[in-house]
């Protein structure tokens, strides 16, 4: 058997016939494995491709997410700005690119949410997350500041503020040095510009063209900001309709905002931050620009133009929304003035320094008509002295032709008079150094609250150029009405008056002082107002989640 097979496989190897037969069998092994190293190829080349899609894929995710982060902080960052509207909009960003869209008071009153997309490379990824709104929070203010005065006679015509003279700036006081009225309008107009807050209580306010309030109006009437301009936020809580035909706000600003308790007419007015309106009737988006959010609680209307071209934040119905109240400023302050005798003054006004000199017969004469001559009495002083000078029919007056009308001091001084009338008066320090006068009309019947003018006390009045130096400050408390007229003219110090009226072309500059005895506001907290726009501020974390 073993021969045979030999054989077998001699004959194989030397008959060329029997290769030829196995050529096709080698060729179908050959084609078989190219085919399995051919699939094998594929097979790992798309294993390869797929990890590298896979790897490209998590990268343009994971940078999504990372530019949807970057929109959140982005978003909280502006909202938890100084003066900050959390409901304002978040500009779309670029490098990473995001984009956030806010909805105030959603999903429920008192929350806002902010719905992020971030984008990269074809992919995108969204979040929401919900914070709390801590309640609004109205600016404060209080009084008295430079002007202060229990109702408002007139229009404050050519206000001129003069920092350079001013004793220290607005911003340093404690009291936001701004005009404040409990009763009565406040009005102005080209050349007037008020340095920081204004404020009345029940009045109501217009702004034309020219006027500049650099601080906050608080206004406890109708608000009309017609072509005039207000730096800082707008209070106006009446349930009226108030009107914006002017700017609130300014470029790079941190406040100006609106809120009404009432509706807003925006007619080609500019507002750079949020406007609130929380009356129930329908306020009209005409024309104009409102940079921030527009909440609002009855409805609106347009004419025209879509609300959303005027509005640039989002735009929010909110039917619990509140109105934000006026802050308080003290109560009016009756001032007394009762010596204990003829040389003796007060007590808190010994306690002072200060002496006192009543002024009877002869020696009224230095005070009024042709022989007035204050500088003669005032200018040698050894102390601190008071003239009271109610005895005097002729008061404070000097407007006659004879007059001295320079009044120079040594000392401080406080005059207790019925009534002044300072025509063409030039008041200046006899020594080169700073000094005081306090003009003082007291108040008919302490007793009774609120300014009692009463015969023989009247109105008192600073007109015809009369100017006061640098090195003077002048605090003015009457219950009367303190007049202003006749510029070119100057004033330097404080005014509390019962009324005021201003006729113009008077440049102010700001010396804050107190009444010995008498406490103008300093408890009330805090006085006054250090407060800002009065907006909702950035509360807790409530939810964040990935929006599908």
């Amino acid at each position: 058997m073993l021969v045979s097979l030999h054989e077998a496989l001699r004959r194989r190897i030397h008959d060329p016939s029997d290769l030829r037969n196995d050529r096709g069998a080698t060729l179908v092994v050959v084609i078989i494995v190219m085919m399995v190293l051919m699939v094998g190829a594929v097979l790992v080349g798309g294993l390869v491709v797929n990890t590298a899609s896979s790897v490209v894929s998590s990268r343009s995710t994971a940078q999504s997410r990372a530019a949807a982060d970057a929109g959140l902080a982005a978003a909280i960052a502006q909202a938890s700005g100084a003066g900050a509207d959390p409901c304002s909009a978040v500009p779309a960003g670029t490098a990473p690119n995001y984009t956030v869209a806010v909805a105030c008071d959603s999903p429920g009153v008192g929350q806002v949410t902010y719905t992020v997309t971030g984008t990269a490379s074809g992919a995108s990824t969204t979040l929401s997350a919900v914070y709390e709104l801590d309640g609004l929070t109205p600016p404060t203010a209080g009084g008295p500041g430079l002007f202060y005065t229990y109702s408002m006679g007139s229009r404050l015509n050519s206000y001129v503020f003069d920092s350079a003279n001013s004793e220290m700036g607005i911003d340093d006081f404690v009291g936001s040095a701004g005009v404040y009225a409990s009763l009565g309008k406040i009005a102005c107009g080209t050349g007037s510009v008020f340095p920081g807050d204004i404020y009345t209580k029940t009045g109501d306010m217009q702004l034309d063209n020219g006027c500049v309030v650099e601080g906050n109006a608080y206004i406890g009437g109708t608000a009309v900001v017609n072509g005039g301009k207000i730096e800082g936020s707008l209070i106006a809580p009446k349930d009226v309709g108030h009107t914006i035909a002017g700017t609130v706000g300014k470029v790079g600003g941190s406040e100006g905002n609106v809120f009404v308790g009432g509706t807003v007419t925006l007619n080609a007015g500019t507002v750079y931050g949020s406007v609130r309106a929380a009356g129930t009737g329908n306020s009209t988006l005409g024309s104009g620009t409102i940079f921030g959010g527009f909440t609002y609680k009855g409805g609106y209307g347009t004419w025209g133009t879509p609300a959303t071209t005027i509005v640039k934040g989002p735009i929010t119905k909110n039917t619990a929304l509140a109105t934000v109240p006026l802050p308080e400023i003290p109560t009016w302050q009756d001032v007394d003035f009762t010596p204990v005798n003829a040389t003796t003054p007060p007590q808190a006004w010994a306690d002072e320094g200060y002496k006192l000199t009543t002024v009877t017969g002869t020696a009224c004469n230095k005070w009024s008509g042709n022989s007035a001559d204050v500088t003669s009495v005032a200018s040698t002083l050894t102390s601190r002295m008071i003239f009271d000078i109610r005895a005097c029919s002729g008061n404070f007056d000097t407007n006659a032709g004879g007059a001295n009308k320079q009044v120079k001091i040594n000392r401080d001084i406080a005059i207790i008079a019925n009534r002044w009338y300072l025509s063409g008066t030039k008041f200046s320090s006899a020594d080169g150094q700073p000094h005081t006068i306090y003009l003082i009309t007291p108040d008919s019947k302490p007793a009774v609250a609120g300014p009692q003018c009463n015969s023989p006390a009247s109105a008192s009045e600073q007109l015809n150029d009369s100017m006061v130096d640098p090195k003077i400050a002048i605090y003015i408390y009457t219950p009367c009405k303190m007049k202003f007229n006749s510029g070119p003219a100057t004033f330097r110090g404080q005014v509390y008056s019962g009324e005021l009226e201003f006729g113009g072309g008077v440049k102010v500059a700001f010396a804050p002082r107190n009444i010995p005895g008498y406490d103008f506001g300093e408890d009330v907290d805090p006085w006054p107002g250090s407060g800002g726009a009065g907006t909702d501020s950035l509360g807790d974390l409530i939810s964040q989640r990935d929006v599908p």
